[in-house]
């Protein structure tokens, strides 16, 4: 059984005018389940018209101040984002699950390094949480932020970023870039793309003076950052993305040839499900809700692996992957939502 614990909201902050930091108020018996490393996501569900609905956001509180908080930006047809920032009211509760997701950085107080974060829109809610506590935590530390949005109002934690800026002087420097609005710089006007990123790191930066870099918003800034820093010598294994799914569009199977119903063992909270797996199903998530099984999901995209678990045994297909890292494909984890069983045989295992 997935388990969601009911938190009320304790506060709602207007960050922007389509988006909120909405602050969740933990019980003393549950604050050990929600402890979380800075980068993380939470997975809540709601009622909203009639319809249970499931979405991950970003923590964008960092551990030490004691809070629980996450940024929500409304998007386009998105009818949680729109729920949450225009009904959701202090005192209402969420179903929440515990904290998840391996995209983020813990601080050791000890180190000494010198950190890049790239993020656009909403993608700054996981680098807040990371640039808080780093800077926080580690002394001797720096963080490079650059910020892309549309205007100087749509700017998210623009308070919170100028505090630390003000707090951290020597040690936070945040570049802002608008595509909608026209700087006395013509280098920080217009979107984080691969020109502009090769332009700030011919003239502002130099990539290669960064221990890590941290990368968070629309996929194809995200695939030109990465391309510009791998370009520049930052090694792979040092560059962490985090990809957020807005389109609300589910991949279809790798393969579009008619399917015959085939079986699935679903091994979850020590029992056995069989399951069918049919033409009418976009994946084995999708056939075992229909079946009952209370199985952890959320995006359905890809994207926030919530639904992963390890092939036991038999084949699949997986259409699309954004989460699982190398080393968890090589153990053996899928995303149940973009799987599909190559035959019978397959057993999909939910507890590890």
């Amino acid at each position: 059984m997935t388990v969601f614990h009911r938190l009320n909201v304790a506060a709602i902050e207007r960050e922007t005018p389509d988006a909120v930091a909405i602050t969740l108020r933990v019980p003393e018996e549950l604050k050990s389940h929600y402890c979380y490393t800075p980068g993380q996501h939470l997975t809540l569900k709601a009622q909203v018209d009639g319809e249970e609905l499931r979405r991950c956001y970003s923590i964008c509180s960092a551990p030490q101040e004691g809070l629980l908080q996450i940024g929500v930006k409304a998007i386009h047809q998105g009818r949680f984002s729109s729920f949450v920032n225009r009904l959701l009211k202090v005192g209402d509760a969420l179903e929440v699950m515990v904290p998840q997701g391996r995209f983020g950085y813990q601080p050791q107080v000890e180190n000494s390094g010198n950190y890049l974060a790239i993020a656009a829109g909403s993608g700054i809610t996981p680098m807040l949480s990371i640039i808080k506590a780093t800077l926080q935590l580690e002394p001797n530390s720096s963080f490079t932020l650059i910020y892309g949005n549309r205007s100087s109002r749509s700017v998210m934690f623009k308070e919170t970023l100028s505090d630390l800026k003000n707090r951290y002087p020597q040690r936070f420097q945040p570049l802002y870039l608008f595509s909608q609005e026209n700087l006395d710089s013509p280098l920080l006007s217009g979107r984080i793309d691969r020109e502009r990123l090769l332009a700030i790191g011919g003239a502002l930066l130099d990539y290669r003076d960064y221990d890590h870099a941290f990368i968070c918003g629309p996929q194809t800034m995200m695939d030109d950052a990465q391309s510009v820093l791998e370009q520049a010598g930052l090694p792979a294994e040092r560059i962490h993305s985090e990809r957020f799914n807005t389109s609300g569009v589910v991949a279809r199977p790798v393969n579009d040839t008619p399917r015959n119903a085939t079986r699935v063992a679903i091994l979850l909270d020590g029992r056995r499900l069989d399951i069918e797996v049919g033409s009418q199903d976009d994946s084995i998530l999708d056939a075992a809700l229909r079946q009952g099984a209370d199985l952890p999901y959320a995006c359905k995209g890809g994207v926030c692996a919530t639904c992963k678990c390890r092939l036991k045994a038999g084949q699949v297909d997986m259409a699309v992957n954004y989460s699982l890292e190398p080393d968890q494909l090589a153990a053996g984890y899928v995303l149940s939502c973009q799987s599909w069983p190559r035959g019978d045989g397959v057993v999909l295992d939910f507890d590890v």
